[in-house]
């Protein structure tokens, strides 16, 4: 219908909203939020979008029915190279100091785009991290690209954007970095485009950090123009996530208008020229032109409204289970964990066998990691779990085939361990052999299927039932399976 929804009704809709989606639309943006409505109701088989509202306020949606609506009230387009004084920081401090400190041990580099929208954010960080390494092939370099909406996922992975996707960016990087389509389009290199992994994620609902997702020890974060949808608790509660799954001295970057002292006070504020970025230490940056710390006293932003492997594993503080009462007493002991240290571990393959393990991989260290798992597996063969665990390391590492091997021995061990079919599909879908993939996929939801809707799940980082077959369902969307 054409005409404005009334006061009322759309002080319902704005509550439910904000209630079961942690959004926040204010009265000045209500004329905004209903055109959003409108094409929303389309997508849920309405023709009146008044009628719409009335069912939704009295609606108890689903993830999967929250997500869609999501995806209309929250803007997915951006361009690339946005905020160029971010980029010049990256280019010019960030990478250079991470390329430093890594380039005589290993070659490891990890960043993560969450909500990705469409992907120039994450092509163009894979573009400075081109730039910057000039020998990248020979690093192990991670970019995961993330969002909400697997419909934006799917237009990301081709690649292909029109001019309005450049504005404002320098001439460079259309010219050098893509090839012309038609008159209209622009194709990003393909060595450009293998380097993001893009992936269904829930920023408000799913798990991070966790290596199920590859969300753990990342070493830049970028999350702009994502959080000033949400509620400031809500805006808190994903900043601590995102600020436990930076590694130690990592980079975590919001947009100017959502810069805020206090509802990311974990950080430390960081200037460069004409930018101001977080960063996750225990001390405050050196005083110098480039790494000030900030004096900035910013009032809480109101945030008043203003493909690759598909992977997601509800909310968590940690990475991976661990033994909580000995890890808490004894911190310490994860910086020195050795082979040695397991071998006093019983042979009877207790539940928390594992634990040197997860907490390795916690602090992003791999290698080790590895290591301590194989040397479990060599006492405690039978175990898929232990199997499982070293999949997931393998493909943290980008071994694929390893994991993929690792992974096949799991299923051969226990052909029901749902995670290994739900890992084994992303992978699968990532070197594009989408019939397997959809074999694994709708092996693990037959496997779910079996389980209470509120069931919590063993190997899932608390996920229950319910959310892993809507996290599958969503994963199979976005990888055109379905």
């Amino acid at each position: 219908m054409s005409e404005a929804l009334s006061t009322a009704l759309m002080a319902k809709v704005s509550q439910f909203i904000e209630s079961r989606m942690a959004l926040h639309f204010s009265p000045d943006r209500w004329s905004d939020l209903e055109q959003k409505l409108k094409f929303a109701a389309k997508e849920f088989g309405f023709t009146d979008h008044e009628a719409f509202c009335n069912w939704l306020v009295d609606s108890t949606m689903d993830t999967g029915q929250a997500e869609i609506l999501a995806s209309h009230l929250t803007v997915s387009e951006t361009y690339f190279w946005r905020e160029p004084h971010v980029f010049e920081a990256i280019e010019a401090k960030i990478l250079p100091e991470l390329i430093r400190a890594r380039e005589k041990g290993e070659k490891r580099l990890r960043i993560w785009s969450a909500g990705c929208a469409t992907g120039e954010e994450p092509y163009s960080l894979a573009i400075a991290v081109r730039r910057a390494i000039p020998d990248y092939k020979n690093w192990n370099i991670t970019i995961l690209a993330t969002d909400i909406n697997p419909r934006i996922l799917r237009m990301a992975a081709t690649g292909v954007y029109g001019e309005w996707s450049f504005r404002n960016s320098p001439v460079w990087l259309k010219e050098k970095y893509f090839s012309r389509t038609d008159k209209h389009k622009y194709e990003i290199l393909p060595e450009i485009r293998k380097m993001v992994t893009f992936a269904y994620l829930n920023l408000a609902e799913d798990t991070y950090p966790s290596p199920l997702n590859n969300t753990n020890a990342m070493d830049i974060i970028f999350c702009r123009n994502v959080l000033m949808y949400f509620t400031c608790r809500r805006i808190q509660q994903i900043g601590e996530s995102l600020f436990q799954s930076l590694a130690k001295d990592g980079w975590f970057m919001v947009s100017a208008s959502e810069l805020s002292l206090q509802l990311f006070s974990q950080f430390a504020s960081v200037n460069f020229p004409e930018a101001i970025v977080y960063r996750k230490t225990d001390q405050k940056p050196a005083d110098n032109s480039f790494f000030q710390p900030s004096t900035r006293q910013d009032e809480p932003t109101p945030f008043l409204f203003s493909a690759n492997e598909m992977i997601s594993a509800e909310k968590s503080s940690e990475l991976l289970p661990s033994t909580p009462e000995l890890m808490q007493a004894k911190p310490e002991l994860t910086q020195v964990l050795t082979i040695d240290a397991v071998e006093e571990l019983p042979k009877s393959a207790p539940a928390d066998i594992s634990w040197p393990v997860r907490e390795l991989a916690n602090q992003g260290k791999l290698k080790e990691a590895l290591n301590t798992c194989e040397h479990l597996i060599l006492e405690h063969k039978l175990d898929p779990n232990l199997y499982f665990l070293q999949a997931t390391i393998l493909q943290e590492q980008n071994r694929d085939l390893e994991a993929i091997a690792s992974l096949k021995r799991t299923l051969y061990l226990d052909p029901d361990f749902y995670m290994g079919h739900f890992a084994l599909g992303n992978l699968m879908l990532h070197q594009g052999k989408k019939q397997i993939a959809r074999k694994h996929f709708e092996n693990a939801l037959a496997i779910l299927a079996k389980f209470h809707q509120n069931d919590i799940l063993l190997e899932s980082e608390g996920l229950t039932a319910g959310r892993l077959r809507e996290i599958v369902a969503a994963t199979m969307q976005a990888g055109a399976l379905t």
